[in-house]
C-alpha cells in the first residue's frame, strides 16, 4: 500500500496508514512493541505475534492489509505464511539482518526488505513510499 505522496508537508502523520490493519511478526517483544508503536502512530492498527505459526492462525481469522515479519539469522519466511499472505494479498515488509536482503528481494520480490531496527520513521517512510525530506 503505497500514497504516492512526494512529501510529507500537508499531511497528518497520522492519516499515512489510516484504515491499515497490519500483523507484526516478532519474536522480540521490544522490537515488535516499537514497530507497532510506529504503525499505530501512523494510523494502522496492529496486531503483534511472536511466531509464524501463531501469525498464521491470526491471518485466517481476520483481514490484514500488511504485514511486518521480523526474520532471525537465517530464518526463512514459513512456507504456509507466505501462502497465506500472497493469497490474502497483503502487502509484505520483511526485517532481516543487511546480509541477506539481496537474497530475500531476489525470493520474495513482491516484499519491501529492509534492515532490522530501522527508525520508526523510515519504516512507515518505506510502508507509504514516500520520500524522507
Amino acid at each position: 500500500m503505497t500514497t504516492g505522496l512526494d512529501t510529507f508537508d500537508n499531511f497528518a502523520w497520522a492519516s499515512l496508514l489510516a484504515g491499515s490493519e497490519a500483523l507484526v511478526v516478532d519474536q522480540d517483544a521490544r522490537r515488535a512493541m516499537r514497530t507497532a508503536n510506529a504503525l499505530e502512530e501512523a494510523g494502522a492498527r496492529a496486531t503483534i505475534v511472536p511466531d509464524r505459526a501463531t501469525a498464521l492462525d491470526r491471518l485466517l481469522r481476520r483481514r490484514f492489509s500488511l504485514a511486518v515479519v521480523s526474520l532471525e539469522p537465517g530464518a526463512p519466511l514459513d512456507g504456509d505464511v507466505e501462502d497465506a499472505l500472497a493469497v490474502a494479498g497483503i502487502r509484505l515488509m520483511l526485517l532481516a539482518e543487511p546480509a541477506r536482503h539481496e537474497h530475500l528481494r531476489m525470493t520474495y520480490p513482491y516484499a519491501a526488505v529492509a534492515t532490522i531496527g530501522l527508525s520508526e520513521r523510515a519504516l512507515v517512510m518505506l510502508l507509504t513510499g514516500t520520500r524522507d525530506e
